[in-house]
């Protein structure tokens, strides 16, 4: 199987994103849409389940001695099925966090 994309809704606007594929097994049970496209819904949807892990990720860092700045970078892949997904540890950083501390 070639390439696959999502399709996005963005404030009215299609935003077309590259589906990382998880495995045959899912990726042959996906649903083309007329266009061969993936209808991936709103945007935001597919992003609301990284607020969660940002949220716990944050808070319990902001415990540590209070630093000033607190920086989280989040590798993501979004699957065709299953929407947004941190990239494999194996492949790629999933996070990555900086602390600062100012006097």
């Amino acid at each position: 199987m070639g390439k696959q994309y999502i399709k996005y809704e963005i404030n009215g606007e299609s935003v077309y994103v590259e589906a990382a594929s998880i495995s045959s097994a899912i990726d042959d049970q996906i649903s083309l849409g007329n266009d061969g496209l993936i209808e991936g819904g709103k945007f935001e949807t597919a992003l609301k389940g990284l607020k969660p892990i940002a949220n716990a990720v944050m808070g319990t860092l902001s415990d540590l001695n209070n630093p000033s700045e607190i920086s989280l970078e989040m590798g993501i892949k979004f699957g065709a099925k299953t929407g947004v997904i941190l990239a494999s540890a194996d492949t790629e950083a999933t996070m990555k966090v900086t602390l600062k501390w100012h006097k």
